[in-house]
């Protein structure tokens, strides 16, 4: 593919982004649809002229009887294999300056991040910058632990890979797509944002038991055993995922890709097969109805997740892979047992700044992880969650390093 093929390929890729985004339904005010997105529309300058923009969002006022837009958001597409140029938004905040009218916003979009300078200037222009995925795999979601401001500024700088959301950075903060548009004043059709179903811990704990004992595993890697006998058409494979993201699922492809970084690590592995399960057993049929799509969850479904929905399904799927590779008869059986051998009758651990707490604590956690084939971090959580721990509050900070 050359290089226009290329950039106009990844043009289309935003375009197809944002315009699954938009209102399509009237307003209950007023008889106009309040946005319209285009490709490649010429607008009028303060000289004779006319610009043509990449990607551009009109923005009508609903009460108005003018068919103008009164507020314009431009968006400019860049595919290189480096990182943003400073000439590049220099000629991007110069066009935005030339168009005739009060309220423009720009939106800089590009594969490879932006430099401190390009980011220094943006904020300083309030231009708002993502980088988005090359990816163009259909996953459903990835299993991605480094979505903190933290982390997403290395991939905003193109230090670091972008995951399957995009990383949008806008006046000093990172936000969601949606919550960029909307403070634009874009109108969002709610009911083409997906809704996930609430799941209690109970109910989890409860499907998870479920399909522990329709499949009653025979060996320590239960997660593993039960992909097997439930989704046989499901493979596991490793690739090379962006920093952070453990593990990604293809309805498309029917497998389970598990980040290199993993490999040595049994428990992550096990911990991260279990939780892509939770999302093929709790959120599969749902997504494929609610989104009218055959079998996938392509990159232009992906913006109708808000973090929130993202979170809520993560939540579900970790809480369904401790439920399930810990199974709960298992686990009471085993708590009961070093209770017991431990002395302990206060039904729980305690841990302070008390040395015969902490071993005990750090034995039992050992003792759980090694027979459940997880990280001692796993078991910890499970502990906490079952009120079968009890940590100090005041706990000095090297407390915490038991568990690292």
């Amino acid at each position: 593919m050359n290089t226009t093929a290329k950039g106009n390929a990844f043009e289309n890729r935003v375009y197809n982004y944002f315009q699954s985004l938009l209102e399509n339904d009237e307003l209950g005010f007023a008889s106009k649809k309040s946005s319209h997105i285009f490709q490649h529309k010429k607008y009028d300058t303060d000289t004779s002229r006319k610009i043509e923009f990449d990607i551009t969002i009109e923005i009508s006022n609903a009460l108005s009887k003018d068919d103008r837009w009164s507020s314009l958001v431009v968006i400019e597409c860049k595919n290189y294999n480096h990182k943003v140029d400073i000439s590049d938004l220099d000629e991007f905040e110069s066009k935005l300056r030339n168009v005739s009218g009060s309220s423009i916003k720009g939106i800089f979009v590009t594969t490879k991040g932006f430099s401190r300078t390009e980011i220094e200037k943006a904020k300083k222009e309030h231009i708002a910058l993502i980088v988005f995925s090359e990816n163009d795999k259909k996953w459903i979601v990835s299993r991605d632990i480094n979505r903190t401001p933290e982390s997403m500024m290395p991939i905003l700088l193109g230090y670091n890979s972008v995951g399957i959301q995009p990383i949008i950075y806008n006046d000093e903060t990172f936000c969601s797509i949606v919550d960029l548009l909307q403070s634009l004043g874009v109108k969002i059709e709610e009911k083409k944002i997906v809704s996930i179903p609430y799941y209690s811990k109970d109910d989890l704990k409860r499907i998870a038991n479920q399909t522990y004992r329709e499949c009653f595993p025979l060996n320590n890697d239960i997660a593993g055993e039960i992909l097997c006998k439930k989704f046989p058409d499901y493979r596991v494979l490793f690739e090379n995922h962006p920093k952070g993201v453990l593990g990604m699922l293809s309805f498309d492809n029917k497998n389970i890709s598990l980040s290199d970084e993993i490999k040595s690590d049994i428990h992550r592995m096990h911990f991260t097969i279990a939780h892509e399960l939770g999302h093929l057993i709790l959120h599969k049929s749902f997504i494929s109805n609610q989104l009218n799509e055959l079998s996938d969850y392509d990159e232009n479904s992906t913006p109708k997740l808000s973090d929130e929905i993202v979170t809520r399904m993560e939540v579900q799927a970790n809480l369904f892979a401790s439920f399930l590779i810990i199974p709960e008869l298992e686990f009471n059986r085993e708590i009961n047992k070093l209770f017991s051998e431990l002395s302990i009758t206060t039904g729980r651990l305690y841990l302070d700044h008390q040395t015969c707490n902490q071993t005990d604590v750090n034995y039992c956690i050992n003792k759980l992880a090694q027979k459940f084939n997880v990280s001692c971090e796993a078991i910890k959580t499970r502990l906490i969650n079952e009120n079968l721990l009890k940590i100090d509050k005041h706990q000095p900070t090297r407390l915490r390093e038991l568990f690292r």
